[in-house]
C-alpha cells in the first residue's frame, strides 16, 4: 500500500512540485520514496512506500523495467501476481525482483489494457510507457484504492489524495456546491465529481489514458473494462459450497505478504467469516476489535466467540467519546480530505491504529453487505416484492395511497408505507439518502449551496446506476445490490482507505475478491433477503459449518458507534461560529432545530453531524488549504 503522484505537461515539469505533492502521502508509505522524471523532463512520477511484498530496495518505486520503457507507480497488491509471474516468463520474460509491481509493469507490456482482466488484487496505477508516449492509469474493480486527477493548462496531474493536487494547483481551487449538496444528502461526494471543481476521482474499474504527441496533450474519457454483471443462475445449484469455495481460495490468495498479517473482528457474520476463512487456510493470524462502554453497541463477547473458536490471538480496543472528539479535531479533517459523513470512521481509526502495533496488513469484511443483501432495507425490498407478485404492481402502489391518506395523522404508520408507494427506481434512490432529504436541503440551503440547488438533486449524481440495472428486468434486490455496490461501498472504501493509511496498514475486504465478486452477482436475488426480516440468507447458511448460530443469527451491528447517545449526552463537535463559512450556506437557525428535535428523540445524527463536518471542514480546507 502506497501514496502515488505525478505529472505530465507539454513542459518541462517543475520536480520541486512533485515532491510537494509526494510528500503529502507521507503516511501512505513511510519506508521509502522515489521520484522520476523522464529523459525531456515532460512526466515526473512520485511515490511514497509501504513495503509489504519484496522488501528490497529494487523493488522501491517509481519502477522502470530493465530495457528503460516503462516506468511505473502502483498503490495496491496484486494477489496473482506469482501466477502472472510465471506466465510472463513462459513467455522469455526475465524478472530482476520478487515483487508484484515488476509484474504489473510486465504485464502491461504484454497485454496493455487488457491485463487488468486478469488481475485479482486492488490496485491504482500509472505506468509511462516512453515508447508509445502514453500514460496509463487504471483503477480496480471494485473502487478500494483512490485515484484523483486534474487536467488544465496543457498539463495532466493525478494522487492518491486530492490533497496530494493541491501544490499543482494551488490558486485555482474552487468549491463545487453541487458536490456539497451531494455530501450532504447521501453522506459522500460520488465519483467521478470531488469537492473541487475540474478536479475528478477515476471511477472503480475504468482506466485512461493520457497521451503525449506533437500537438500537445491529449486526456482520454475514462474506459469502463469491468462490471457487476447481474446473471442469475439456477436457484436449485449449491451456492453455499460455491461461496464457501470462494471465501477460502480468496483467503488463501489474498494473505500473500512478506509482512505479519491479521483480521478486523467485530463478531459480525461478515468479519466473523473472514476471521473463519484466514484459520481455515493455517494462517496465523490476530484479531483486533473496537467496543463500546453502551451494551447496545458493544459486540466484544461476539467476537471472543469466534476468536475463541478458532484459537486467534483477539486484541480489544474501547473507545469513549473522548477518542471521538480528539479523532475528529485532529485526524479527520486532514485525512478525510473532502465532506465525509460516515462517523464510523472513529472506531475504524481506532481499530486500524491498535492493529498496526503488530501487523502491516489486516483482512476485513467489507463489501458482505453489498453483495449478499445484509441490510435492513433488503427485507423490506423483498417484502414488497412479495405483495406486487401477489396482487401486482398497480394494486399494491394504490393500496399503499389509500393508506397513507388515511394515516396523515398517524406519521410513524405512515412512514413504514411509503416505499410501497414510490416507482422501483425512487424507491431505490431514495434509501440511498442517509443525510438531508432534498425538499428539506433546499429549504434550509443559503447563498451558493441554495444557487446550486435550483436546478440541481443530489440523486441526479447517482441516477445513472440506476438507468443501468432496471429494477424491472433484474428485481428489487438485485437491483439494489448493483446501486450499493457502486455507490453504499464507495463511501465505505473511503472511509477504510483514510482510516488505515493514516496509520500506514494495508486492508484488504476479501469479499471484493474477483471470485467473490464472480460468485455474487450470479446468486438470484430471492436466496437473499425475504419479506419475513431476514437478510443475508444464502451467505448466512452457507457459514454454518463454519460459525455458531448465535453468531449467524444475531442483529446487525458491524463498526457502529453510539453517537447519537454521545449526542444526546452533551458530546459536542463544535459549533458554527458567527461568520463562519457555514452560516453562509445553510441556515443559521438550522443546526439549532436540528439538535433540539434529536433530543427530543428523533434521530437527526447523520444531519448534526454532516454540517459540523462541513463547517470543520469548510474552515480547515477553503480558508487555508495549502497548509500542512
Amino acid at each position: 500500500m502506497c501514496g502515488i503522484v505525478g505529472a505530465i505537461a507539454t513542459e518541462r515539469v517543475d520536480r520541486s512540485l512533485v515532491v510537494q505533492m509526494r510528500e503529502r502521502l507521507r503516511h501512505r508509505g513511510p519506508d521509502a520514496e522515489g521520484l522520476w522524471s523522464s529523459p525531456d523532463g515532460r512526466v515526473c512520477l512520485g511515490h511514497r512506500r509501504l513495503t509489504i511484498i519484496d522488501p528490497s530496495p529494487e523493488a522501491n518505486q517509481p519502477f522502470s523495467t530493465g530495457d528503460g520503457r516503462l516506468t511505473i507507480v502502483f498503490n495496491g497488491e496484486i494477489y496473482n501476481f506469482r501466477a502472472l509471474g510465471r506466465a510472463l516468463e513462459a513467455e522469455g520474460v526475465r524478472f530482476r525482483t520478487r515483487s508484484d509491481t515488476e509484474v504489473l509493469a510486465e504485464a502491461y507490456r504484454r497485454w496493455e489494457e487488457t491485463c487488468l482482466e486478469r488481475l485479482s488484487g486492488m490496485f491504482a496505477f500509472s505506468i509511462w510507457d516512453g515508447a508509445t508516449n502514453r500514460l496509463f492509469c487504471a483503477r480496480d474493480r471494485a473502487g478500494e484504492k483512490p485515484f484523483h486527477y486534474t487536467a488544465a493548462n496543457r498539463a495532466f496531474a493525478f494522487g492518491s489524495e486530492l490533497k496530494a493536487l493541491q501544490p499543482w494547483l494551488p490558486v485555482e481551487w474552487d468549491v463545487d456546491w453541487t458536490a456539497i449538496a451531494d455530501f450532504l444528502a447521501l453522506g459522500f461526494i460520488p465519483d467521478p465529481k470531488t469537492v473541487w471543481r475540474g478536479v475528478k476521482k477515476l471511477p472503480a474499474a475504468h482506466w485512461l489514458a493520457v497521451d503525449l504527441t506533437d500537438d500537445g496533450l491529449h486526456v482520454a474519457d475514462p474506459v469502463p473494462y469491468w462490471d457487476f454483471e447481474l446473471s442469475p443462475g439456477d436457484e436449485g445449484s449449491d451456492w453455499e459450497q460455491a461461496v464457501r469455495d470462494a471465501l477460502e481460495s480468496a483467503a488463501a490468495e489474498m494473505t500473500v505478504a512478506d509482512v505479519p498479517v491479521g483480521t478486523f473482528l467485530s463478531g459480525g457474520v461478515d468479519s466473523s467469516s473472514v476471521t473463519a476463512a484466514l484459520a481455515r487456510t493455517g494462517q496465523r493470524l490476530t484479531a483486533y476489535t473496537v467496543g463500546f462502554e453502551e451494551k447496545a453497541y458493544d459486540e466484544r463477547r461476539w467476537a471472543r466467540t469466534v476468536a475463541t473458536l478458532y484459537g486467534v490471538e483477539h486484541v480489544e480496543r474501547m473507545v469513549v467519546p473522548s477518542d471521538f472528539e480528539a479523532v475528529f479535531r485532529d485526524v479527520v479533517l486532514w485525512h478525510y480530505d473532502e465532506p465525509f459523513n460516515d462517523h464510523s470512521y472513529a472506531p475504524t481509526y481506532y481499530v486500524c491504529r491498535e492493529a498496526r502495533r503488530s501487523i502491516t496488513v489486516a483482512l476485513s469484511g467489507d463489501g458482505g453487505d453489498e453483495l449478499f443483501a445484509g441490510y435492513r432495507k433488503y427485507a423490506m425490498l423483498a417484502r414488497r416484492s412479495e405483495i406486487e407478485n401477489a396482487v401486482g404492481r398497480p394494486a399494491a402502489q394504490l393500496a399503499a395511497r389509500g393508506a397513507m391518506a388515511l394515516l396523515r395523522s398517524r406519521a410513524k404508520l405512515a412512514a413504514r408505507l411509503h416505499p410501497y408507494r414510490l416507482a422501483p427506481e425512487e424507491l431505490l434512490l431514495s434509501t440511498l439518502v442517509t443525510g438531508i432529504p432534498s425538499d428539506e436541503l433546499r429549504a434550509e440551503a443559503r447563498g451558493p449551496l441554495a444557487a446550486a440547488l435550483r436546478q440541481y438533486d443530489p440523486l441526479d449524481s447517482v441516477r445513472h446506476h440506476v438507468r443501468a440495472v432496471s429494477p424491472h428486468e433484474h428485481g428489487l434486490i438485485d437491483a439494489m445490490r448493483y446501486l450499493d455496490l457502486k455507490i453504499t461501498l464507495a463511501s465505505i472504501l473511503t472511509k477504510v482507505d483514510r482510516a488505515s493509511m493514516a496509520v500506514s496498514l494495508e486492508v484488504r475486504p476479501l469479499y471484493l475478491h474477483r471470485d467473490v465478486l464472480d460468485v455474487a452477482r450470479r446468486i438470484p436475488g430471492n436466496l437473499l433477503a425475504s419479506g419475513r426480516g431476514a437478510t443475508k440468507l444464502l451467505l448466512k447458511r452457507a457459514l454454518e459449518p463454519w460459525l455458531p448460530a448465535e453468531i449467524l443469527q444475531r442483529p446487525k451491528m458491524g463498526f457502529g458507534m453510539p453517537l447519537s447517545l454521545w449526542l444526546r449526552g452533551g458530546l459536542a463537535l463544535g459549533d458554527a461560529r458567527e461568520g463562519s463559512a457555514l452560516q453562509e450556506c445553510i441556515d443559521a437557525s438550522f443546526l439549532e432545530r436540528l439538535r433540539a428535535e434529536h433530543a427530543a428523540g428523533r434521530d437527526r445524527t447523520a444531519a448534526l453531524h454532516g454540517l459540523m463536518f462541513l463547517d470543520h471542514w469548510l474552515s480547515r480546507w477553503t480558508d487555508t488549504r495549502a497548509a500542512a
